[in-house]
């Protein structure tokens, strides 16, 4: 996040704020609030805190998305968490499922498989050679 300015981060770190509850469970959120808050208070008056306030951001990938969707392509802060929580489907997949899991129907049998197509066949356990059953 280096290739910023100091403005720019310190802009950054000012919109994330009433999104960071959203982004980060209750301990994380609450302890970069404070900590923003205290770099924020001190960034006009201390020099080189546009360098903690990169790495503050930096600390977790959902912050880092959203700063990179706000400054580099320049996303409205209102509309990053609806762009980072988007799913879009690749085009032309027509056989994907869910992926159920499939086990050993012997007990304290750790072989398990995750079906990934509709048309791949459920396999034997290798070490008993019975048919693998789905997970409930």
């Amino acid at each position: 996040m280096m290739k910023y300015s100091p403005d720019e981060i310190r802009k950054a770190a000012i919109a994330i704020q009433p999104y960071i509850a959203k982004l980060l469970d209750a301990p994380n959120a609450q302890r970069l609030e404070r900590q923003l808050e205290g770099l924020l208070s001190q960034s006009s008056l201390k020099q080189g805190s546009h360098t903690q306030l990169s790495q503050l951001l930096s600390e977790h990938e959902s912050t880092r998305d959203w700063i990179r969707l706000y400054l580099e392509e320049q996303y409205p802060a209102e509309d990053i968490l609806k762009a980072l929580r988007v799913y879009y489907p690749l085009p032309g997949i027509e056989n994907s499922v869910e992926s159920p899991r499939y086990i050993c129907p012997v007990e304290k049998c750790n072989q398990d498989w995750y079906r990934k197509n509709r048309e791949d066949e459920i396999p034997v356990c290798p070490v008993h050679g019975l048919k693998l059953i789905i997970d409930s």
